[in-house]
């Protein structure tokens, strides 16, 4: 898996960057020392930044067609082909894909994304 600073970072550089956008990095997946922050490699409500008054989680459904097949999970695809399947990333084709979801205490949804370079900073929306 190399990094592409969309999808998979250095773990260091994830967690500075995050610094730098405002928002404190709470538990991101780290494989080799490369951070994942695509949603779609996470639980459904895996919370992966947090400030005093807002949170950013995963959220929605996957669906990957991936060599003539279709997957519902990340997980399903790396028990299917192995984590070599990693390597070939750009051949995943996301049919469906979970986002990253800014809430406000909870409650009030401010914005999503699903990309690193999406990330806003935290004062944008008064967080």
């Amino acid at each position: 898996m190399l990094p592409d600073l969309l999808n998979f970072i250095d773990e260091n550089g994830l967690k500075i960057f995050f610094e730098m956008k405002g928002w404190k990095l709470t538990q991101p997946i780290i494989t080799e020392g490369i951070a994942i922050v695509k949603p779609d490699f996470y639980p459904d409500k895996h919370i992966i930044a947090r400030s005093k008054r807002a949170y950013i989680y995963a959220c929605g459904e996957t669906r990957i067609r991936y060599r003539d097949e279709e997957y519902s999970s990340t997980e399903e695809l790396l028990a299917n082909h192995g984590a070599e399947a990693l390597n070939d990333f750009s051949n995943w084709e996301f049919i469906e894909e979970k986002e990253w979801v800014l809430t406000r205490d909870g409650l009030d949804w401010l914005y999503s994304f699903s990309t690193l370079d999406k990330l806003p900073k935290r004062t944008k929306y008064r967080c």
